[in-house]
């Protein structure tokens, strides 16, 4: 996800048209609005927006309204209308209730396999590519005959072979595309899992580090204070509230003061 820098409204803007190669007159046509208006927004001369240009923009741009306003910096849209994704309701409902694994619907849409696969099994249920082989077929068909009929009986009998059921090669493609697209996905499953145990390790090491002070000291023997000071050392508590650090500390050792015996020893 792409971050910009700070900046004013009408830095902003100026910058986002800049990026599309749009002028300011041909912006001001899209969105609406006189070229002189929108030159007064990037100048600062105006400092607010009407809400009609400013969905107009962020419609233009595909960014957030809260991006134009300077209120993140960050530009893309998280909200969308259910008609601009064109989902049905349902399959919003199914996303929006996690009856459907949005982990892995995430994961297909952003494979860059998975435009070329959603093409392909369109195609297959309008018979757009069916409809060319159903005349290969007759082709293949007819040229038989007048081969059978010229007395070539094994080159009619090659073109008979020749002929192809419809679906089969669509389906075969699409088989083989959506494995693929899984075997990709697995291996960055993968990959993302083991970066995530190394950082686990890594603190993992650093608690024990701080536990036993490069020691051999029985686990046993250190104290649930001990233990919670190791858990913070792990993190970056400067760019936390002291006293509410001190609340979680306190909250944290009581946890650990209150674990069963056999659980705190091991």
């Amino acid at each position: 996800m792409s971050e910009f820098l700070p900046g004013t409204i009408g830095q902003r803007l100026a910058e986002l048209r800049e990026q599309r190669g749009l002028t300011r007159e041909e912006l001001a046509e899209r969105v609406g609005v006189s070229t002189s208006t929108l030159s007064r927004l990037e100048s600062g001369q105006i400092q607010k927006f009407s809400d009609e240009m400013l969905t107009a923009l962020a419609r233009e741009f595909d960014v957030s309204t809260d991006f134009l306003l300077g209120l993140t910096n960050i530009p893309d849209r998280m909200n969308y209308d259910i008609g601009e994704l064109g989902l049905t309701a349902l399959a919003a409902r199914n996303l929006y209730t996690g009856k459907v694994n949005n982990e892995v619907v995430s994961r297909m849409l952003e494979h860059p396999r998975f435009a070329v696969l959603t093409t392909m099994i369109a195609q297959y249920f309008d018979d757009t590519l069916a409809t060319g082989v159903a005349v290969q077929n007759q082709i293949f068909a007819s040229m038989g005959e007048l081969l059978l009929g010229a007395g070539q009986r094994e080159a009619a009998q090659a073109a008979a072979l020749s002929k192809t059921p419809p679906h089969q090669v669509e389906l075969s493609k699409i088989q083989n595309t959506f494995m693929v697209m899984l075997k990709e996905m697995k291996r960055a499953m993968a990959s993302e899992l083991a970066e995530k145990q190394a950082a686990t390790r890594e603190i993992v090491t650093q608690m024990m580090a701080e536990l036993t002070k490069g020691g051999d000291r029985p686990l046993t023997e250190i104290t649930p204070e001990q233990m919670t000071d190791a858990i913070l050392h792990t993190v970056d508590t400067s760019v936390l509230d002291p006293d509410k650090l001190t609340v979680f500390r306190s909250g944290v050792v009581s946890l650990f003061e209150n674990l069963p015996r056999a659980a705190h020893e091991q």
